[in-house]
């Protein structure tokens, strides 16, 4: 049997197996969870429930060593699997958020996604964030 490999492959970028969480952003109120099957530099192939649609472009949330958000764009779907290919522009480069050690990366997606509005509610304020170690 002859090794799959692709003939049209034009990635430039080694990628590296993964499996991280991730949320897909919609929008304030919206997001999609899936994990990332496989990275690069270049962009990533990500797993997620075969019946959800995908915008063409979105904001990737990657828990990885650290909190990535990656602006990104979708190349291919099959199935459960998508390709995505980060932005190249510099205004959408790589932002890396240092994750709170005391809070899951479900509860540190909601408070990023809070609208200000909502998050300066009395109920919300006292929300520690971050962890300060002296």
């Amino acid at each position: 049997m002859v090794p799959a490999i692709a003939t049209d492959n034009r990635r430039h970028a080694r990628r590296f197996p993964a499996h991280h969480p991730a949320q897909i952003m919609l929008g304030p109120d919206a997001m999609i969870a899936c994990t990332v099957r496989d990275i690069s530099t270049g962009g990533a192939r990500i797993a997620l429930k075969p019946q959800m649609d995908l915008p063409e472009t979105f904001e990737l949330f990657i828990a990885a060593h650290d909190l990535q958000v990656r602006r990104a764009r979708v190349c291919w779907r099959e199935g459960a699997f998508a390709g995505i290919a980060f932005s190249s522009d510099e205004a959408d480069a790589v932002i890396n958020v240092e994750a709170p050690r005391t809070l899951t990366f479900e509860d540190c997606l909601d408070q990023a996604a809070m609208p200000a509005h909502l998050a300066a509610k009395p109920a919300r304020k006292s929300l520690k964030l971050y962890q300060t170690s002296i």
